[in-house]
């Protein structure tokens, strides 16, 4: 049994164990290799320091239970794309999901964010799906493709991925297909939130309707969003996003209350009224259309926790996933 991860441990010191190595670019991934300004001679400690919602306390529950998974030689990472997807386009080779095992037969995949240029499982996926695996629940956490230009629809067509090919192994995974909730943290709370619409999601794709969203500090409203960034950020985002053309006009394909019908999915969200990188006005209309279609849903609207919270331990975020799991189950 290898040592206690603990908030001083670095990620060259995870690096160097063998059953690492291959993951480390996906703590914090991005197409440059790792994002987030991460060096390997940091330690968790040190990266909270560089994002200060970015729980070290968090980040080490949720790789201690990453290290259980590998230390008792259970595969952990699953490509989802063919041999020969990845030979007519290497980048869906970096597409995969983690499986964190619990007893359930239902399950949650879980999408990162990082405003569409990384995938931030290491502070937000990971330690929720420990959380989640405590509580019994099954957890797949999406690596999904993410960069300039133009990324979407790529990232959707991943999850579409992911989907069909839990489906397919279901019985291997111990699942109930169907039985499932697609989870995600801002940039990854859009991809959620697509998902669970019919004219951009699930139903394009050919998927299982999902039985319920779990949505953290989501992108809901991208043009207005982007609208209140520096011009030179906004063009960046829109290009990477969505590609060339009327940037309004291209936004409002992928503009979530726009998407909505009253066949979407239930909700539960949670987002802080101090959060400086996605305006609480994306949750409250979120929330106002849900209940205008008479959908259920639960809105933790917190004052404090800013951006990036994840588990949200010792913050007023503290608590969230056993309420949306409270609230998935009586639904």
């Amino acid at each position: 049994m290898s040592q206690k991860i603990t908030e001083c441990t670095s990620l060259r010191e995870l690096q160097m164990r063998p059953e690492w190595k291959s993951l480390i670019p996906y703590l914090v991934y991005s197409q440059n290799g790792l994002g987030g300004n991460l060096k390997m001679n940091m330690s968790l400690a040190d990266i909270e320091k560089e994002h200060k919602t970015w729980s070290a306390q968090d980040m080490v529950y949720g790789l201690n239970r990453v290290a259980e998974i590998l230390e008792s030689g259970k595969k952990f990472a699953y490509p989802v794309y063919d041999a020969t997807s990845v030979t007519e386009d290497p980048e869906k080779g970096d597409v995969q999901i983690f499986h964190f095992p619990a007893e359930s037969k239902q399950y949650v995949i879980l999408a990162a964010g990082g405003g569409y240029g990384s995938v931030c499982s290491l502070p937000e996926s990971f330690p929720v799906a420990a959380k989640l695996n405590e509580l019994g629940v099954t957890v797949f956490c999406l690596n999904y493709r993410v960069g300039a230009p133009k990324v979407f629809p790529k990232p959707m067509q991943d999850l579409a991925a992911a989907c069909k090919y839990i489906e397919a192994h279901a019985d291997d995974f111990q699942v109930n297909a169907e039985e499932y909730a697609v989870g995600g943290f801002s940039a990854g709370g859009h991809l959620a939130a697509s998902w669970g619409t019919k004219s951009i999601g699930y139903e394009v794709y050919g998927c299982l309707k999902p039985k319920c969203m779990l949505l953290d500090y989501p992108l809901i409203d991208v043009w207005d969003t982007l609208q209140q960034m520096p011009l030179p950020v906004r063009i960046m985002m829109v290009k990477g996003y969505f590609g060339k053309g009327n940037a309004e006009e291209i936004c409002k394909d992928y503009e979530i209350v726009r998407n909505m019908d009253a066949d979407y999915p239930p909700t539960f969200l949670i987002q802080a009224e101090n959060d400086s990188t996605v305006p609480i006005s994306n949750s409250d209309n979120m929330k106002n259309q849900l209940a205008a279609f008479g959908i259920a849903y639960e809105y933790e609207r917190i004052k404090t926790g800013e951006h990036g919270f994840g588990l949200g331990t010792g913050t007023e975020a503290d608590g969230w996933v056993e309420k949306a799991l409270r609230f998935w189950k009586h639904l």
